[in-house]
């Protein structure tokens, strides 16, 4: 109940994202004028005042139409220079026929007021200020001058007392909605624009750090080849020595070659419509074959040996480009921190509707202070068993990726013994998928 009311409230006066506040407020009071006026109908008819409902009555009809003016067509200042207008005029009417100062017109002026600045840009506040104080002023300075002309519409005194207390309810009804919209919407707006400015800042401070590090672990790596290339091309050596230095030089090719890959790849992630993610059915261990055969180099520099137990069947749905980039990463990863001659195991599950990759090592393992922000922009940069530098991309990566896949990423760590990294997907293939 209370719902289908909030959402036909809604309907009515505009959804936050799609209706400016303004255009809100004039939506709000003018629904509320619409419930209000005929209600004030019924007062004068039972006070003996009905030359004033003929005022009313227009103010009602205007107040329907530039609320579908401004709701449905969007015209909202048309709309408001219209309805301030005429409410003006019927409001100079109704000072008239209805007692002067001794009736409710001024407080209805006072509500124009509070109304119009609501609404209008605030540039334009002094005009509509001096536009109300100067009719209100012409109207008392009229009836200081010409009182005969003022007709007192109450015959009894009760009347006057009834016809300015709901006339000051209808008053601070509107104005309570148009300040309490002011209000909240201004915290809203505090608030996301104090929500957005700290995630800013941890952006920038996160991507800051990123590139201080980035800026030294790319030129360590690059100024040790360039030390390589000038020792091959500047000395004799013996054919051990130039094995030794090529070997040393291919490593730090592909060390950085991958960070490289990793930073173009996350910072095109960071851009909007960087990725699109082209969903296939793809069978796991062609994929994990495939990826292999690219790492397998790097592994055989440090005796690693990786063996794989993957169901030939099991099938997953995920984009092909994405999910190379995954398991390369975290086969990179494996054997970057796998000591020279131990071994890494790569297998498959498949149960509950689900496949799941599997890839250990029993290497140095991830110390338990990183653990809560090991998928995390914390640039840290970490060093393999044999010095491999990294800057913490390529998990960030894993893990944005993964999630594009609907899929899931965890680990399980125990420092000083190993890591199992997993990947999780729905499976095709099962009834529950379907």
């Amino acid at each position: 109940m209370i719902n289908g009311i909030r959402r036909l409230h809604s309907q009515l006066i505009g959804s936050n994202a799609d209706t400016p506040l303004q255009s809100r407020i004039f939506h709000e009071v003018s629904l509320i004028a619409m419930i209000g006026l005929p209600l004030a109908v019924l007062v004068n008819i039972f006070i003996k005042v009905p030359l004033v409902n003929v005022a009313i009555l227009a103010a009602w009809f205007l107040t329907i139409a530039m609320y579908i003016n401004s709701r449905y067509f969007g015209r909202l200042r048309l709309s408001f220079i219209l309805f301030s207008t005429g409410t003006s005029v019927l409001m100079g009417f109704n000072y008239f026929i209805n007692s002067g100062i001794h009736g409710p017109t001024l407080i209805l002026y006072l509500l124009s007021l509070v109304f119009t600045l609501s609404v209008m840009p605030p540039r334009q506040y002094l005009f509509w200020i001096l536009i109300n104080v100067g009719i209100v002023s012409g109207l008392l300075l009229f009836e200081y001058y010409n009182g005969e002309l003022i007709q007192v519409s109450y015959a009894k005194r009760s009347d006057l007392f009834i016809d300015t207390a709901t006339t000051y309810i209808c008053v601070v009804a509107c104005i309570g909605a148009a300040l309490s919209y002011l209000i909240i919407n201004y915290q809203r707006e505090k608030n996301n624009a104090l929500t957005a400015s700290l995630a800013l800042k941890e952006a920038n401070d996160a991507k800051t750090r990123l590139l201080s590090i980035l800026s030294h672990d790319l030129r360590s790596p690059l100024n040790s080849i360039a030390i390589f290339l000038e020792t091959l091309h500047e000395y004799e050596l013996s054919p051990e020595e130039r094995r030794f230095l090529e070997s040393n030089l291919l490593n730090e090719t592909k060390n950085t070659q991958v960070m490289l890959h990793n930073l173009l790849n996350w910072t095109k992630s960071q851009m909007d419509g960087g990725n699109s993610v082209n969903m296939l059915k793809l069978n796991l261990s062609e994929i994990v074959t495939s990826c292999l055969l690219v790492q397998q180099a790097s592994a055989d520099i440090k005796a690693i040996k990786i063996s794989m137990d993957i169901d030939q069947n099991i099938e997953l749905t995920a984009d092909l480009d994405m999910l190379k980039l995954v398991i390369r990463n975290l086969i990179n990863n494996a054997i970057k921190f796998t000591p020279v001659g131990e071994k890494i195991h790569i297998y498959s599950s498949n149960d509950s509707g689900y496949v799941r990759l599997h890839i250990r090592d029993n290497g140095v393992g991830i110390p338990m202070a990183r653990h809560e922000d090991l998928f995390k922009l914390y640039a840290v940069s970490t060093y393999g068993t044999n010095n491999e530098k990294g800057v913490g991309l390529g998990l960030i990566l894993c893990k944005e990726y993964t999630e594009m896949q609907k899929g899931r990423i965890s680990f399980n760590s125990v420092p000083g013994k190993g890591s199992t990294f997993s990947l999780e997907f729905a499976d095709p293939n099962a009834e529950s998928f379907v």
